[in-house]
């Protein structure tokens, strides 16, 4: 059996590869007889069609399979559609949207299975069944059509031993050495899942729809030993930058003090950077001081407001100001630069509590101030939108593709307009004094690193325009201030 994951970017958004398939595909290869590749959209969504009809011929797959948020399912289903009109193949879906929304995946019309958790063992038992023409009753996690019937499987669950997992083959990506072009970034990952219930994140959704211990963790000693591999690998391919995905990467200081030391002790720290996120509440001298001479450069943290109480009583993140504060002065001294995510429109915001986010990016002055549109993807979220007098704008909502653009909520005092406006009215004060800066550091490099960047992004791949000036200044040639 052959399964093709499909990866329907059709978006604008090309900040990343999908880690879920990547996991998935490289399992099944390395883990059955059975076999994977991966039809990557991102970079043809000017004739995604006809590449579709290319890879698909060139694989011959028995089914097809996606992995995706709630977000993205708009172009999931539009690629479904085309499968099904033109190739007629199985399909299954998983992700977080599936896991969270089985009932609604499963009837979507062209979806004839979902894969709920941790899709690795449940897949590949599904696979088995398939081949063997066995239909897949009580295959765990798997729900899946049988004429008008819906079988229904349990609820999934997560895998325990993450270290038994291979290693995520980055080489089923056909475009690895494009996205090394404007991302510069490997994506790693020691850990799935999270602890915290932030009000606006998705995934104590995940968490409370499937059994189990969601948040784990890698061994740290055998993390550090991947990225030495994938360095090995990559390292002449325009790859600067080792981007770690985990959520709470420095949440347990003993795990982080090993893993730092294995990096070290590879030689890494002094042949590759790397990146993580972090909560700040998860941070202090001693983590940073480790971290600093680990070969870490940036750090990415969600102080999301400049306001305490929309922080702690709405978004559910009790950090105060004083603490986030303390620690954007001690990344300085540390030569650790800091991208700090903020959140704009979100329940109960008002003019007053936006300012009070601009006003306290513009303080702390982190090398890279991203400030993203609020989006309602928890049903806490939506009960806290209505309950605060504000509202979702339907039409907006069901355009949303991303967490960068487009406000797609009224509050009681804000309309979408007006957030959008504050969006550009922050960008323009943070972001003004970092773009001086780096012209009068760079000089003319700036212009002509940016102008091919541009060429390549806009007229050889189709990409964004809005996208590639963001993503030039965040990856291109300044994610590490060479």
């Amino acid at each position: 059996m052959h399964i093709s994951f499909i990866n329907p970017t059709l978006g604008n958004d090309y900040s990343a590869m999908d880690i879920a398939i990547t996991y998935l595909a490289s399992y099944v290869n390395k883990k059955s007889e059975h076999s994977a590749s991966i039809i990557d959209l991102t970079f043809h969504k000017r004739h995604w069609r006809e590449y579709l009809k290319t890879k698909i011929e060139k694989h011959k797959p028995d089914l097809i399979g996606f992995s995706s948020n709630t977000m993205y399912m708009q172009y999931v289903k539009t690629v479904m559609e085309e499968i099904k009109e033109h190739y007629n193949l199985p399909i299954m879906v998983g992700g977080h949207h599936a896991s969270i929304y089985p009932e609604e995946t499963i009837n979507i019309p062209e979806c004839d299975a979902v894969y709920i958790g941790d899709g690795e063992i449940p897949l590949l038992n599904y696979l088995n069944r398939v081949r063997d023409n066995e239909e897949p009753y009580n295959t765990e996690g798997i729900w899946f059509k049988r004429e008008d019937q819906i079988i229904r499987n349990g609820g999934g669950s997560f895998n325990e031993n993450l270290d038994a997992l291979p290693y995520p083959d980055w080489d089923l990506w056909e475009d690895l050495d494009r996205y090394f072009y404007f991302l510069g970034m490997l994506y790693i990952i020691g850990s799935r899942g999270c602890p915290y219930r932030c009000s606006y994140c998705d995934a104590h959704g995940i968490s409370d729809a499937v059994g189990g211990n969601y948040f784990r963790m890698r061994n740290p000693k055998d993390y550090a030993q991947e990225m030495l591999y994938h360095w090995n690998k990559y390292k002449n391919r325009n790859l600067r930058l080792l981007q770690l995905f985990d959520p709470v990467f420095t949440i347990d200081r003993t795990w982080l003090e090993e893993f730092c030391y294995n990096y070290r002790k590879l030689g890494l720290a002094k042949e590759i950077k790397f990146s993580s996120f972090a909560r700040i509440d998860n941070l202090d001298e001693d983590r940073l001081k480790i971290l600093a001479k680990s070969g870490c450069a940036l750090l990415r943290v969600g102080i999301e407001t400049g306001n305490e109480y929309i922080r702690s009583n709405i978004y559910k993140k009790p950090v105060s100001n004083k603490k986030i504060t303390e620690i954007a002065k001690l990344c300085k001294e540390y030569n650790i630069a800091l991208t700090a995510f903020y959140i704009l429109g979100g329940p109960g915001e008002t003019k007053k509590t936006i300012k009070d986010t601009i006003r306290f990016a513009d303080k702390i002055k982190a090398e890279r101030s991203a400030f993203f549109i609020y989006k309602p993807f928890t049903r806490e979220s939506i009960e806290q939108i209505y309950s605060l007098g504000g509202k979702i704008d339907k039409r907006r909502w069901k355009k949303a593709n991303n967490i960068t653009f487009g406000a797609a909520i009224y509050t009681k005092e804000l309309t979408p307009k007006e957030i959008e406006h504050y969006q550009k009215l922050a960008y323009f004060i943070t972001f003004g004094k970092r773009l001086l800066s780096m012209i009068r550091k760079q000089g003319l490099k700036y212009f002509l690193h940016l102008s091919i960047y541009i060429y390549k992004g806009l007229i050889k791949n189709g990409l964004n325009i809005a996208y590639l000036l963001i993503y030039y200044h965040i990856y291109g040639y300044d994610n590490v201030d060479k």
